[in-house]
């Protein structure tokens, strides 16, 4: 989009994900396990992070909410439902696996 730069950047085995500061993402490379198959975002809602595993991708929405795609033989995209008022504040993908922090530590 015009106007939009890129402000952050995580690299996998063979894939790279680019977040804009329009808060969207793009996502290229190797996608043999979905991992570059982003969930679409709702109207309004925006990423604020991203990160790159071995062979998935996990994703920050700006309202705390996380999402994930790509292989999940290890159960790595299975993100955990937050208690209400809880909220994500940064997420990490290792080779497989998924760690997320709460805003509450």
């Amino acid at each position: 989009e015009p106007g939009a730069s890129y402000v952050q950047v995580s690299a996998g085995i063979r894939h790279t994900l680019l977040l804009r500061s329009d808060g969207h993402v793009v996502a290229c490379g190797d996608n043999a396990d979905d991992q570059c198959d982003l969930p679409e975002l709702e109207p309004g809602a925006e990423y604020s992070a991203v990160s790159a595993g071995n062979r998935h991708t996990v994703l920050l929405l700006s309202d705390g909410r996380a999402v994930a795609c790509g292989e999940n033989k290890y159960a790595q995209c299975n993100i955990p439902k937050l208690q209400a008022g809880a909220r994500y504040a940064e997420v990490a993908a290792g080779g497989a696996h998924t760690v997320l922090l709460r805003s509450d530590g």
